[in-house]
């Protein structure tokens, strides 16, 4: 083998072993990338993740919050006991919505002899607190959309009518007081569709006034009540600012009378004052006539 066949095979050899370990340092430097890169989607999957997590999180608690809501109404329209719940929120909204801040009272105790409490106590502008209690006879109602014919409608009916006669003996027992509440009550029926039911009853209302002293109201019919009674707040105001002006308007005048009689003396006065001034002048005048005559006098002497 010659000298130059040696050169040769060691330059190839040489150059094989750069390119073997540029070869080696690219698959090194690839293997790094790949595992950074390989980290990177790892870190963003898990950032992923946690989002969603959170947000599957707010909607259990949404969900949460709503549920409950539902599940009080789904009680309150089942015909439970707590469906005089939605009576009362109704007669809040609208007594809160009419009536003056410091006219009403809800859970008012009207008798202090009694615990019994009435849904709430409306004040007159005479002082008078007209009790209002509130009742929804939900069970009737599905009773009666339920009915496949008349004879069934008709018992509903009845059985609403012995409902409402006897809400109406107990709630005028429990919060007529003498000298302190109107001589009637007021049973609230939160559902203008169960009024119409009542409505169907032949002189239910008429009997619930004059029997029970109770006077039947629905939605419509108690804000119309509410409003009169609002309107005698509002007179009442307007007659306390009338007497409060009207006052003030007579010590006014107390004031210019006393003003004028001031007057009156002081012009008294003044004339008196002038007329002294006009006689003081009289006499000056007098005085410096005689004068003027007896230096006259004097200069014929001389």
């Amino acid at each position: 083998m010659s000298f130059y066949t040696n050169i040769m095979i060691n330059y190839l050899i040489f150059i094989s072993l750069i390119l073997i370990i540029g070869i080696l340092v690219y698959m090194l430097f690839s293997i790094k990338n790949k595992e950074a890169t390989d980290q990177g989607g790892a870190q963003n999957l898990q950032n992923k993740l946690n989002e969603v997590s959170n947000d599957i999180n707010k909607i259990e608690i949404d969900l949460a919050s709503v549920t409950t809501p539902i599940n009080e109404l789904n009680r309150f329209l089942g015909g439970n006991v707590t469906t005089g719940r939605l009576g009362e929120w109704s007669l809040e909204s609208i007594v809160q919505d009419i009536m003056p801040n410091e006219s009403y009272d809800f859970q008012a105790q009207i008798n202090p002899e009694s615990s019994d409490r009435v849904d709430c106590s409306i004040t007159t502008a005479e002082g008078f607190s007209v009790p209002i209690d509130s009742k929804f006879y939900a069970g009737q109602y599905q009773s009666y959309q339920s009915a496949d014919n008349d004879s069934d409608r008709k018992k509903v009916l009845r059985d609403l009518r012995t409902a409402v006669l006897r809400d109406a003996d107990d709630i005028s027992k429990k919060y007529i007081y003498q000298n302190i509440t109107s001589n009637y009550v007021i049973l609230y029926i939160a559902s203008e569709k169960l009024i119409d039911l009542v409505d169907k009853i032949d002189n239910l209302r008429q009997e619930c006034l004059t029997e029970k002293r109770t006077l039947i109201l629905g939605p419509n019919t108690l804000a119309a009540f509410l409003d009169t009674i609002r309107v005698g707040h509002h007179y009442l105001k307007l007659n306390e600012t009338a007497a409060t002006v009207a006052k003030v308007v007579r010590e006014i005048q107390i004031e210019f009378s006393n003003f004028d009689s001031s007057t009156d003396s002081v012009i008294k006065r003044l004339d008196g004052a002038l007329k002294d001034v006009q006689k003081l002048q009289t006499r000056v005048n007098v005085l410096g006539s005689k004068l003027e005559k007896g230096a006259d006098s004097l200069e014929e002497e001389k």
